[in-house]
């Protein structure tokens, strides 16, 4: 049997032996002092304890708004009648350490205040020390004894209770913080992110490109860029629909990826224009890699329930110099794509030598 709430807690038999002996529970005098007070006050009383603590509770403004359905009511009322069935008796197993952590956590899941709670074992304690009858008070040592170890039972299950109301607390809070972050990530990622391709949009791709212009040039480590252009897209639009063209444009771009090597960075630039930035990359090296991702957009052609495009894809090439701006350098890629539709599409093109 597994003990989800001492686990959480860190108490494994050890810690519960020693969580025992600090409220000095330990010994068989104390185990029959259990018995004896399930015997003299919680089997014959127990029923009318728990009525005059839920109507206690009642009373509470902060607990009425909490626990405001009847459901949670029952609930609250059930768990008090399980909480009598065990009080004081087996303190040092799992079991009765397991139900006074689970206390605490269903108050904080209620959302009952800590102080509304702590606050009550008051109540309980007077009603079971007042529920003590007649022949047992007479016997002077013999009560003595059944209200100090009340008030050690109480004063366990209050540390037991608090400390698992505050670890459910605190996890709520590292959920919630959690949570906030995966939903700043996750703006931040559409901030940067074109919505149809799932490429850099082209905001983020020229910030990105004014990032490894200035470290190629501070550093003398060459970068291109390849500026790439779907050929003929506006007729695939025309005679198509946006549909398909937006098919077309997502699944040329995952292509691109595919031949792209790992550490190239890919934005979509505007409409069916595309940039790559290839960092540690001469104008030799950034024509193989425009060369594979050419072939890899025109291998087959992409469908879109019965219509069939065979895509094809333009790219100039350019190579970052030492007074580049990065308007400077695109446009030098730009002029090089030029150069490539004018020579008849679906081929790569470098930039002129200067």
């Amino acid at each position: 049997m597994t003990w989800e709430m001492c686990e959480r807690s860190g108490f494994d038999a050890a810690g519960i032996t020693r969580r025992v002996r600090l409220f000095e529970l330990d010994g068989e005098s104390n185990r029959r002092l259990g018995l004896y007070l399930h015997e003299q006050v919680v089997s014959p009383k127990g029923r009318t304890i728990v009525e005059t603590f839920m109507q206690s509770l009642e009373r509470i403004d902060q607990f009425d708004a909490a626990a405001s359905d009847n459901a949670n009511r029952e609930r609250l009322s059930g768990l008090l009648q399980r909480y009598l069935h065990d009080f004081g008796t087996n303190v040092d197993t799992f079991d009765y350490f397991e139900q006074r952590l689970r206390i605490g956590h269903i108050h904080h899941r209620m959302g009952i205040p800590q102080p509304v709670y702590q606050s009550s074992y008051r109540t309980l304690q007077y009603e079971l020390i007042h529920h003590i009858p007649p022949a047992v008070r007479s016997d002077q040592e013999q009560y003595e004894s059944l209200i100090d170890y009340i008030l050690k039972v109480i004063a366990l299950d209050i540390s037991l209770a608090t400390e698992s109301y505050c670890k459910s607390r605190t996890c709520g809070l590292e959920d919630k913080l959690q949570n906030e972050r995966g939903q700043t990530e996750r703006f931040r990622q559409l901030a940067v992110t074109d919505w149809l391709t799932e490429l850099h949009n082209h905001a983020f791709s020229r910030h990105l490109l004014a990032d490894k212009l200035a470290e190629s040039q501070e550093t003398r480590v060459p970068l291109c860029i390849v500026m790439a252009d779907l050929d003929q897209f506006k007729a695939i639009n025309d005679t198509h629909g946006h549909l398909v063209g937006d098919h077309v444009l997502r699944i040329a771009a995952a292509r691109m990826v595919s031949a792209a090597r790992s550490g190239d960075e890919i934005g979509r630039y505007g409409g069916e224009e595309f940039l790559f930035i290839l960092a540690n990359t001469d104008l030799d090296a950034a024509a193989e890699v425009a060369e594979r991702v050419r072939t890899r957009v025109g291998d087959d052609a992409i469908r879109h329930l019965s219509t069939s495009i065979q895509a094809t894809v333009s790219m100039g090439i350019a190579q970052a110099r030492d007074d580049d701006t990065v308007d400077e350098l695109i446009g030098r890629a730009d002029a090089a794509l030029y150069a490539a539709k004018f020579a008849g599409r679906n081929c790569v093109m470098l930039e002129k030598a200067s």
